[in-house]
């Protein structure tokens, strides 16, 4: 160790004792008593508490959450999460399904105090005479609770089963940050204080109960007891296969239940007339102590829930090797109703919901009684620093299953039964794949991030999954002897209290000595991201020297391995250079971060071989249809395709591309085909390159498209003709992706060279050249949407004559005016678009004017769209247009302005279970030449489905239909848009 390195370990030692030095936390000691009315499906209750506060402060006030009422209505902060994630049920459901806490009466030291709500959860106790630093006082108040449906999220009840969770008034944790009240969220988890519980819980004698704590009733315990005897022998017999089980009535008599529990946060508890129960036992691996281990299920459920107690035991003994014993007596799973997740954990008791199959029981059993160790023993705030619950927990579930099944390959087995080549996929697959997908996207965000701003899918892929592989990259760095220490040494330090993230980075650099600045400042709260490619190898007879180079944002520490056939022979760590040299092995293949603990986001850099002429080449891969990324292959999937147009007619293809999970930065795909109308080879192709930089963009996407298909003779109408089309690309999404936003903002910009072939008598190539560049600005909300567009077009003919320059805006709005289950729209569009430049191109007169309807292939002249009959103005698909330009419902590709023209669009859906229905209503303004304004009224109905596919009949036009077209039929306008090759991928934000 150096001597810089040692002043290091001694200072970050000497303040990580100092900051423990100063650490204080409050303690709350609860006495409940509690009873369950099961026909109105309330609890009444009385609660005192005694707070103690052990700060230097002085408190004038207490903040006191009172969480049932967060299902109220849907004017609370979780009816309004709920509402924006399209969860209607507060708003809809009725009082019936609603929920509160009501008949406080809150006392301190015997004597009334004023309460102050700040939210319709959250109350203020205003303190008759301030609490001194080192002192305590006692609060108390009678409260009864509605329960809410178990629809809604965690609390809650169907029928007559119950899950009391955050039930009682219970106060906010005030620390160094001062006090932090919060509301009730789905999304968005909890901070409490530690302290004692003393309940009761009273209950008709015939219900089977799980809680928090150590039962103290003897005759309770012998009950359940009984339950296991007769639990086993049903499933000796074979009895669960039956289905012969009801629930029973509600006992006449009573009993009450008393449970006693140091050192938590909370207390739940969970009521079941139905309930089987199991019981095991399991060993600790440091101590030797036995803690019991409790399953408790439905009948319906018991064949999944069979081996439910090998879960729990063997949870408990991993969490406990690695981390530390477990401090309490008992560890239980229910099973319950929640529509909050697949689990949801509360100290010594975790309720868990619907599951498919015993292995995906296992995973939720496993991550929720983790949650005993981050959440319940480290209470971190989760609300602000989920990732140290949520995180280090997913970290310790993964290392479950890669432990428990080391040669596990069910993500494989899982994938569409391995029809996409994801072969030999583990566990840890899983958080890898999760990850690079959202980054690539763009859309992922800083592990560091509050769980209000993250998006949701973010909430899961990156609190879950991404902080999991940042901790096994940590855990292969350090090797596990080191990592274990660290975690038992933080666990030591740390039980029972509130840790933040400084205090875990300090527990990790000092006992292992080495500065984590790359993991705990950039992977953990930025977005850079890793990737490290192997530039050069040098050797002479006595050493080999590897130079590596970063191409990625974050300097860490990487391994480097030599290996022979399938055997690793030696691993090496980079750290702080680019260069390592060391003495001469015989090996085959250098590969970096062999095992894949690294996240990073391309592993195609990764290896250099010492045989062959190129040595960093991967040989192709052939694979049908779709896989996995393989670093040590060049991945090429191919599946053959039947294409057609009306042109072409049917054409035979094959499609060939790289796209992979994770997705590759440089990606292609090549759709050649051969046309048995024309003889001829038709088909597209596509090439990428993304970046993702570092600040001002989420992502930067480079790429070239080629496409060539038949068309229609524009001189004399022969279907002889096609054309070829060449597209470079910039697309970019705009912003910071630390930041989760309703608005998202992206700019196109692309070129495009058209060859036209006409094979006519006259036989002549048409060549055009131009482009355009587009800045859309959209907000997404549950009720409202809308979309600024900004283009301006250029393209000029190269060897013909013709000249066009516009500039257009269009801005959509829609409005969700149904906001019952129908969820029906109101869509308005307007859209003004000049030409102010203006030369009619020699290949048609009204190629460059622009259209009343929306885009027709003749007008596509970038070839952004895919049209079935290009260039026809007759038959069925001659009515395919694009909705843009004046986007009149109608076929109105008559009406065409070399000026400009204005629309004004409404769509309502209607608001029915049809809802694909719709009435459409159009206004036009268009200048036809000098002289000539044209205004139009275009209603009729149609039928739509997203933004991709829709048939509108027009009822009324105001130039009347007939003038137009000889028949009905020719009215009819189709959209149909199938290609967003260039528009780039979006996440809804969720």
């Amino acid at each position: 160790m150096t001597h810089l390195k040692y002043l290091v370990v001694v200072f970050l030692s000497t303040f990580s004792i100092c900051a423990q030095q100063n650490y204080w936390q409050q303690k709350v000691d609860y006495k409940i008593e509690v009873e369950l009315n099961d026909e109105k499906h309330e609890v009444y209750g009385f609660e005192s508490f005694n707070y103690s506060n052990n700060s230097s402060d002085t408190l004038f006030f207490i903040y006191i959450h009172l969480w049932p009422n967060a299902y109220k209505n849907e004017k609370t902060p979780l009816g309004k999460q709920l509402w924006e994630n399209n969860n209607q049920i507060l708003r809809y459901g009725g009082n019936k399904k609603r929920g509160f806490i009501d008949s406080l009466d809150f006392k301190v030291n015997e004597e009334h105090v004023k309460v102050d709500f700040e939210e319709v959860d959250i109350c203020k106790l205003i303190l008759n005479n301030p609490l001194l630093p080192n002192q305590s006082l006692e609060v108390s108040t009678p409260f009864r609770v509605k329960i809410p449906s178990g629809e809604i999220s965690r609390m809650g009840h169907i029928g007559q089963s119950y899950q009391l969770t955050q039930w009682y008034p219970k106060p906010a944790v005030y620390d160094k940050n001062g006090w932090n009240q919060i509301s009730y969220l789905n999304q968005g988890e909890f901070y409490s204080e530690f302290g004692s519980f003393d309940v009761k819980i009273k209950v008709p004698s015939n219900y089977v109960v799980g809680a928090t704590g150590d039962l103290q009733n003897k005759e309770e315990n012998e009950f359940l007891d009984s339950l296991v005897e007769v639990t086993n022998l049903r499933f000796k017999n074979g009895e669960y296969a039956k289905d012969f089980f009801e629930t029973p009535i509600s006992s006449k008599s009573f009993k009450i239940l008393h449970y006693r529990q140091e050192n938590v946060h909370d207390f739940a508890w969970f009521a079941d007339k139905s309930y089987q129960v199991q019981k095991g036992e399991v060993e600790l691996p440091h101590t030797g102590k036995i803690v019991t281990t409790w399953a408790m299920f439905t009948p319906n459920n018991a064949l999944m829930w069979q081996n439910s107690i090998e879960y729990l035991n063997d949870a408990t003994y991993y969490y406990s090797l690695w981390n530390g014993d477990y401090p309490y007596n008992h560890v239980t799973a229910v099973d319950g109703t929640i529509s909050a997740g697949g689990g949801m954990e509360y100290p010594n008791i975790t309720v868990i919901g619907d599951v498919y199959s015993k292995r995906a029981l296992e995973v939720v059993i496993v991550h929720e009684v983790g949650h005993n160790w981050f959440y319940g023993i480290l209470g971190s705030n989760e609300r602000v620093h989920g990732w140290m619950v949520e995180g280090l927990n997913s970290f310790n579930e993964d290392r479950y299953f890669m432990t428990k099944y080391p040669n596990n390959t069910d993500l494989s087995d899982n994938i569409s039964g391995n029809v996409f080549h994801f072969e030999n996929l583990n566990y840890h697959d899983n958080s890898d794949f999760a990850f690079n997908i959202m980054m690539m996207l763009g859309e992922d965000q800083p592990i560091e991030t509050h769980s209000r701003c993250f998006s949701g899918l973010n909430y899961g892929f990156v609190m879950y999954k991404k902080s999991s592989l940042v901790f096994h990259y940590l855990k292969s760095y350090l090797g596990d002897e080191v990592f274990d220490e660290c975690m038992r040494e933080y666990y030591t330090s740390w039980h029972f209290k509130h840790p933040g993230p400084l205090d875990l980075k300090h527990i990790f650099e000092r006992v292992s000595g080495k500065s984590l600045d790359w993991l705990f400042k950039d992977l953990i709260q930025t977005t850079n991201h890793l990737d490290y490619k192997i530039k050069r190898i040098k050797s002479n007879e006595e050493e080999l020297t590897v130079k590596v180079k970063n191409k990625g944002q974050v300097n860490g520490p990487i391994p480097f391995s030599l290996v022979r056939g399938d055997s690793i022979l030696k691993t090496y760590w980079l750290e702080d250079t680019n260069k390592l040299t060391f003495p001469k092995i015989d090996f085959d293949k250098i590969i970096v971060d062999y095992y894949k603990q690294i996240p990073e986001i391309n592993r195609q850099n990764n290896e250099w071989k010492k045989k062959g002429l190129f040595h960093k080449f991967e040989p192709l891969k052939f694979d049908y249809l779709l896989g996995q990324n393989d670093r040590s292959k060049s991945n090429l999937f191919w599946t053959p395709i039947v294409t057609g147009n009306l042109y072409d007619r049917t054409s035979l293809g094959l499609l060939l591309h790289n796209y992979t999970i994770p997705i590759p930065r440089l990606s292609f795909v090549m759709m050649p085909s051969y046309s048995f109308n024309k003889r001829k080879i038709r088909g597209f192709s596509d090439l990428n390159y993304l970046f993702l930089p570092k600040a001002k963009l989420k992502t930067l996407k480079l790429g070239v498209s080629i496409q060539s298909f038949g068309n229609k003779s524009y001189v004399f109408g022969m279907n002889s003709s096609s054309y070829f089309n060449v597209s470079p690309y910039v697309f970019s999404k705009i912003g910071n992706r630390k930041y989760s936003s309703r608005y998202n903002h992206s700019l196109l910009i692309r070129g495009a060279f058209n060859n036209n072939f006409d094979r006519t008598l006259i036989n002549q190539n048409k060549k055009e050249i131009g482009g355009f560049i587009k800045f859309s600005s959209k907000y997404t909300s549950a009720d409202h949407r809308a979309n600024l567009i900004f283009r301006n077009d250029y393209i000029q003919g190269e060897n013909i004559s013709g000249k066009l320059g516009r500039f257009s805006a269009a801005c959509n709005y829609s409005y969700r005016y149904a906001k019952n289950e129908y969820k029906s729209w109101i869509y308005f569009r307007a859209y003004f678009g000049t030409n102010y430049l203006f030369q009619e191109s020699e290949l048609d007169p009204n190629r460059y004017q622009i259209s009343l309807g929306g885009m027709n292939g003749l007008q596509d002249f970038f070839y952004e769209n895919i049209y079935f009959a290009r260039t026809s103005n007759s038959g069925s698909w001659s009515n395919q247009q694009i909705s843009s330009m004046g986007d009149f419902k109608t076929n109105s590709n008559l009406i065409l302005s070399q000026y400009w023209l204005g629309t004004f669009n409404t769509y309502f859906q209607l608001p029915a279970k049809l809802n694909f229905i719709g009435v459409f209503c159009d206004y036009g303004l268009v200048k036809q030449n000098d002289k000539s304004l044209l205004s139009l009224v275009n209603t009729g109905l149609g039928i739509r489905l997203a933004d991709y596919f829709g048939i509108y009949f027009p009822l009324y036009n105001s130039l009347g239909t007939s003038s137009f077209y000889k028949s009905y039929q020719q009215n009819i306008r189709l959209t149909l848009k199938l290609n967003i090759i260039n528009e780039g991928f979006r996440l809804p934000n969720l």
